[in-house]
């Protein structure tokens, strides 16, 4: 998404130049022009920030489930410990 956008900045903007250079534009085209490249430019901000966002995002989905898989290490590391308390206390009951 955010490539087309920066792919219709700089095509916007090689037209504007284009057209300014071969001075066939007038007050209005260069109007015209100068407000595409804002709204281009704008919406290539706001990707880049819902870019960063979601790389913000996905970051915090990798600590959370690397959490959540050392939660669950210990808790399997605790669960063969129990078993293996019972194993032996039973052991010693049957001997």
């Amino acid at each position: 998404m955010s490539r087309r956008i920066v792919r219709l900045l700089v095509t916007t903007m090689a037209v504007g130049f284009i057209v300014l250079g071969s001075g066939c534009a007038s007050d209005d085209d260069i109007s015209k022009l100068r407000i595409e490249v804002k709204q281009a430019k704008g919406a290539a901000d706001r990707a880049e920030r819902a870019a960063n966002d979601a790389d913000s995002a996905a970051n915090a989905s990798v600590r959370l489930s690397a959490e959540a898989l050392n939660a669950a290490e210990a808790a399997h590391a605790c669960c063969r410990a129990n078993t293996e308390k019972r194993i032996r206390a039973e052991s010693k009951l049957g001997s």
